[in-house]
């Protein structure tokens, strides 16, 4: 199947398309295409992720709604607690990397990163859409801007977690974010995996209707967003994968179709088990989440 020849592939610019979802969690018109000669996977539609989305918090609701059948606003604490896990997670992984360094997160949501990461670090700064969010974390003595281009400051550590995957023009912010490091400096970005096992291994229909998003305009693997990225200037140092939710949650999904499995099914939270799990999925390339660290060449 192919799609309207004036759509291109973000990665090989290559026109063929197959499509692999029809409709989106909120949009059923969108279409999730697959690159039919590199792999890449995009939304065939992004006038539906506007910035507007973003600065008065309807991602922020539109995400938890899905997740937790959540219908008013999400609340700042409620917020806060759900990302606590991956907050201590990044700051375990990175507290060496960023020790003494001039740090930028880039999306930085309710600031949690920033909190933890200001305990070691020579400074951070945040970049952040959501009013109320900059507005919280300059109450943390945080310095946060709505956009890149509001601060001339140069950085030695710039983190993009989660965020990516929601940029229309990914090659105009990785040339700004490229611009914004020092020479030598290091770019960390985390998104979601679209060979998670959840959908080129066990093809669960349910979890592919629930995570293909009109917000998540572009969809990477561990080879794509090494593309992208190294065609953007960047040097890989470090290009793996992360299983973010447990065994529990794969088997809630198959056996229910809902996400939260991993708060319900306790019983299959062990520790050991859940290392043997990510471990494999990881070698199969097929873990939840990519991790790649770069570097700017020291010229």
């Amino acid at each position: 199947m192919l799609v309207d020849k004036d759509m291109k592939c973000l990665i090989c610019n290559s026109g063929e398309f197959v499509c692999i979802h029809k409709g989106t969690r909120d949009v059923p018109h969108i279409n999730v295409m697959k690159c039919q000669n590199c792999g890449m996977v995009q939304l065939d539609c992004r006038k539906y992720n506007t910035e507007e989305n973003y600065t008065g918090g309807g991602m922020l609701k539109n995400t938890y709604a899905a997740v937790m059948d959540i219908t008013s606003d999400m609340s700042w604490e409620l917020w806060v607690q759900e990302t606590e896990r991956d907050d201590d997670r990044r700051y375990s992984a990175l507290k060496e990397l960023c020790s003494g360094k001039k740090i930028l997160e880039f999306g930085c949501g309710n600031g949690g990163f920033l909190k933890r990461i200001k305990s070691v670090a020579a400074s951070v700064t945040g970049i952040e859409l959501m009013h109320e969010a900059r507005e919280k974390i300059r109450n943390e003595g945080i310095k946060v801007f709505k956009d890149l281009s509001e601060t001339d400051e140069k950085f030695d550590v710039v983190c993009m977690f989660m965020v990516i995957e929601h940029l229309n023009s990914p090659c105009t912010i990785l040339e700004k974010i490229y611009n914004a490091l020092n020479p030598g400096g290091t770019l960390v970005c985390e998104t979601a995996n679209a060979d998670d096992a959840l959908i080129v291994k066990y093809n669960c229909a349910a979890f592919e209707d629930f995570t293909y998003w009109s917000e998540h305009v572009f969809l990477y693997t561990s080879e794509t967003l090494a593309r992208l990225l190294t065609e953007n200037g960047f040097q890989t140092k470090q290009n793996t994968q992360i299983q973010r939710y447990s065994l529990a949650n794969h088997l809630y999904w198959l056996s229910e179709g809902k996400p939260g499995g991993h708060m319900k099914w306790v019983e299959f939270n062990e520790t050991n088990m859940n290392k043997v799990y990510e471990s494999e999925l990881v070698k199969l390339g097929n873990a939840d989440t990519l991790w790649y660290v770069g570097m700017k060449d020291l010229s």
